[in-house]
């Protein structure tokens, strides 16, 4: 069996000192996660960011920096990707769930809510220095 590696983008959002994060709705309901998803052939990792976003929450962003790095391992593939910070560009209430996602929630970045998040994304946010993320 070919097991297989993909890359993925994720976007840090930051509004009023809660980031965004979203409750899929397949394969696994309970995962809460940040917005984001795979590069299509051609794009860069901002671009296929961009597009993402636009898609899963019809928020226009525009990716500011790296963030840090995160993987997801599955019995025939693996999933690396790259976190970026972004400045929202569009206003908060228009936010629309694509049907992948059922449910959103502004998570509050200095607590421990960031725990509803899969361990993927849970094990890196806790090393994060959220008053330079912030600022």
């Amino acid at each position: 069996m070919e097991k297989k590696v993909t890359f993925s983008v994720k976007a840090l959002i930051i509004n009023d000192n809660k980031f965004l994060a979203l409750r899929r709705n397949y394969p696994n309901p309970s995962v809460w996660e940040l917005p984001g998803g795979h590069l299509e052939y051609g794009e860069t990792a901002p671009e296929a960011l961009i597009r993402e976003i636009k898609e899963e929450v019809n928020y226009h962003v525009k990716p500011l920096r790296f963030v840090d790095t995160w993987d997801s391992y599955f019995p025939n593939r693996q999933i690396t990707g790259i976190i970026y910070l972004c400045q929202l560009n569009s206003d908060i209430n228009d936010l629309r769930l694509s049907e992948e996602h059922g449910e959103y929630r502004w998570l509050s970045c200095d607590s421990k809510e960031y725990e509803l998040l899969a361990p993927t994304f849970a094990s890196r946010i806790i090393h994060w220095d959220w008053s330079t993320l912030i600022k």
